[in-house]
């Protein structure tokens, strides 16, 4: 007992003394304001999230939580024992998975229109099936399309690469706004294929839960496709050649060797997918009206306020549940990136991935594959261009004709133009302070490995990426309504300080993948000349990382002017302080005669800003800018 004693003195002796080397009064600024800027606008409202779940003013109670969970219009499903074969049953399941409707056109002709329109499981069920189906198939489709571009080589592969990550360049938001017009009855798809080629006897409008995990799918697929890519072609060849050498081929050496070793980084990939899923709000608000508005998002965003103007315990239980799930899926996110490193056994270096060389014919049949793939990927921002140029765009292919009114409209309008200048100004505002406290953040865990703790501030800073953006927005309002930061009076103060929050993964990265291309040894030379750490620091290190810098701050930015959850949810508060997508949002429901057009031309603005500031940060970091959306 002595001995043990003497031991945990002995280490606690030498973290103390690692403490007091490596952390000097810069670096404790540093921490705290990291840890006072995320303790202040994410763990205090999220532990008010908590708190309001279990407590009201009669005290502890689980009420609330027992509401959620045995109400049908949440939780419908109850599984039953049964004596015949599968020996159990489920009933609660409403609705089918479509249902036929067939017309007769002045012509004579009848037409038959099969809607999709999926099952309703209840609220609960209904967010997991959505976030489960979107982060299933966007795994299929990111990895085949990885798989292709890192495996083999044929003319093309480079462009048709970058062009697979377009999807990138829009929201689940705005991508909604175009596909909906692509996918209704009268829309392009149906039109393309059943009224001009004929390929198809029957048209097909997607609608409801199908309608939202399409969209999701076609937006998220590339950071599958990213995590996977990087993953296979960082694999060390040494070991596909030695399984060569012991006579596996084929599907055999993808199935024992290669897909093992990605798998960690696919894996990641797909949860990531799972939890933005799983929080959004854009695409359930846009195919408001149908089962799409049961999901744990919509339906917090619907029930925020009591008749009262209070915040309803209802939608805090709701946005707890919310949360617990996407920590639960972070969590696995958090274990398979660092089993990511056993794909890297080998001798180390740098080597060059295994290319095969294709066929003709097996080219072809990946060109349309590829190009399939990009046709309805494209499908969202190609409906939100249209849109927004589009004057009369009745039930034909394309727009009969097209006009700049629909700009000219959204820029004449006093509160449009106030929501783009808001945006631009919140927006700028947060990317400052996501850079000082990205930049501190990034430093600290860069530079300081060895302090006790610091790892937890690694997986605070990370921490945004599974926060739901309406859990923290429920929370800011139960922190900050009836005090000066209240929404009601300007919403501006809780939008900057969610979008710091919640934006800087996107600057961390960026600062740490430079800090870790930078040798340490330059700072030790420095101290060794008489340098302080500070001065250190802004005269050798930020220099030699400032495209870093430069490029997670331009991702940072146009992610916080694209974002919804908060945006929506403060801006419905106060409209004068509104940013751009409540601005979208209210066109959507709330216009005149704008109707889909108006919000698309904010729309188009935003995937302009997007393709802009992502090529410029790609361009800025180049080949390490995957690590940007990478896991």
């Amino acid at each position: 007992m002595g001995s043990r004693a003497e031991g945990l003195e002995e280490r606690l002796k030498r973290s103390l003394r690692r403490l007091k080397w490596e952390m000097d009064p810069f670096s404790w600024s540093q921490l705290f304001i990291v840890l006072a800027a995320f303790a202040a606008f994410m763990l205090i409202p999220l532990g008010m999230v908590i708190v309001r779940s279990f407590y009201t003013s009669g005290g502890f109670t689980l009420d609330s939580l027992k509401l959620v969970l045995t109400d049908d219009y949440y939780f419908p499903l109850r599984v039953h024992l049964t004596s015949d074969f599968p020996f159990i049953s489920m009933e609660g399941v409403r609705g089918s998975l479509y249902h036929v409707v067939e017309y007769t056109r002045p012509t004579g002709e009848v037409v038959k229109i099969i809607y999709i329109t999926g099952w309703d499981f209840g609220v609960l069920v209904n967010s997991l099936v959505v976030a489960t189906s979107t982060a299933i198939l966007s795994t299929v489709l990111g990895f085949t399309l990885a798989f292709i571009f890192a495996k083999y080589k044929f003319p093309g592969a480079e462009a048709l690469r970058i062009i697979s990550l377009i999807p990138l360049l829009s929201t689940p938001f705005v991508g909604a706004i175009g596909l909906k017009r692509m996918i209704v009855s009268d829309g392009v798809l149906n039109v393309l294929f059943h009224d001009i080629l004929r390929v198809i006897p029957f048209k097909v409008e997607i609608t409801g839960l199908p309608a939202v995990i399409m969209v999701q799918t076609l937006i998220f697929y590339p950071i599958v496709m990213l995590n996977a890519y990087t993953a296979l072609i960082s694999l060390d060849p040494s070991l596909e050649e030695q399984a060569i050498n012991m006579g596996a081929s084929g599907f055999r050496l993808f199935r024992t060797i290669t897909l093992p070793l990605a798998t960690p980084g696919v894996e990641a990939g797909a949860l990531l997918v799972f939890i933005l899923a799983l929080e959004d709000l854009g695409t359930p608000i846009v195919f408001k009206g149908t089962v799409a508005e049961k999901v744990l998002t919509f339906q917090i965003f619907n029930r925020i306020f009591t008749p009262a103007g209070l915040i309803s315990q209802e939608a805090t239980t709701l946005a707890l549940i919310l949360l617990v799930i996407s920590a639960v899926v972070f969590v696995a996110v958090r274990r398979y990136v660092s089993l990511r490193r056993y794909a890297m056994l080998g001798k180390g270096g740098i080597w060059r991935p295994r290319r095969r060389r294709l066929s003709n014919k097996t080219v072809v049949l990946v060109y349309v594959f590829v190009f399939a793939v990009l046709f309805f990927a494209t499908l969202p921002h190609i409906g939100v261009t249209l849109l927004a140029f589009s004057k009369e765009w009745g039930t034909t292919i394309l727009p009969e004709s097209y006009t700049l009114n629909n700009f000219k409209a959204v820029l004449a309008d006093e509160q449009a133009r106030r929501s783009i200048v808001n945006s631009l100004v919140y927006s700028g505002i947060a990317t400052v302070f996501m850079v000082i406290l990205g930049v501190s953040a990034a430093y600290l865990v860069s530079r300081k490995k060895g302090v006790p703790g610091i790892e937890a501030l690694d997986l605070l800073v990370t921490l945004p990426i599974a926060v739901p953006g309406i859990a923290v927005a429920t929370g800011l309002f139960l922190t900050y309504l009836g005090t000066p930061l209240s929404p009601t009076i300007s919403g501006a103060p809780l939008l900057i300080a969610s979008y710091t929050v919640r934006k800087i993964p996107f600057t961390v990265r960026s600062v740490f993948s430079g800090l870790e291309q930078t040798d340490k040894a330059l700072d030790e030379v420095a101290w060794t000349v008489g340098a302080s750490r500070t001065r250190t620091f802004f005269t050798i290190i930020l220099p030699l990382i400032a495209l870093n810098v430069l490029a997670g701050g331009m991702l940072s930015f146009i992610y916080s002017m694209s974002e919804v959850s908060t945006g929506i949810v403060v801006g419905d508060a106060n409209h004068r302080d509104a940013p751009m997508t409540w601005k979208m949002y209210d066109m959507l429901f709330h216009g005149l005669a704008g109707g889909l057009a108006q919000p698309a031309a904010m729309g188009f603005m935003l995937m302009g800003l997007q393709f802009v500031f992502i090529v410029g940060a790609n361009l800025l970091l180049r080949k390490r800018a995957t690590a940007l959306i990478g896991v």
